[in-house]
Parts: structure tokens; sequence; C-alpha cells
């Protein structure tokens, strides 16, 4: 039971910051299409950020997932 409620809280953060990511990008996107380079540079940083916290956040839901298949069959 411990590692599924593990796994559900990994995966609600996994969600967030793939939601947050999928902005972000939209943002680097408008800022590319108005030319403002401050803007880009600032979203850029951040997209680059927010992705990794997304791609170790997805890790740690696989293994959260994993070591509830086995502990609990």
């Amino acid at each position: 039971m411990y590692w599924q409620q593990i796994w559900f809280v990994l995966n609600m953060i996994f969600v967030a910051l793939l939601i947050m990511f999928m902005f972000n990008h939209r943002s680097v996107t408008m800022a590319r299409q108005e030319q403002d380079v401050q803007r880009l540079r600032s979203a850029t940083r951040m997209r680059g950020i927010v992705g990794i916290l997304t791609i170790v956040a997805f890790i740690a839901m696989i293994t959260s997932f994993l070591i509830n298949m086995r502990v609990n069959g």
C-alpha cells in the first residue's frame, strides 16, 4: 500500500510538470513569433528547467511503480 501511495503522488507531480512544460513550450513559441529576445531567453531557460524536472519525475514514477509491482506482486 505504501508504494502505491508514493506512485500516485509522483504520478500527480509528473502530470503537473508535463502540463507546465507544455505551457512553457507555448511561451517559447510565442516569444519566437514576436521576436522578443529577452523573453525568448527567459522562456527557453524555464522550459529547460521544467523539462529536466519532468524527466526526473518520470523516472521516479517508473521506479516507484516497479518497486510496487515487485513488493505486491
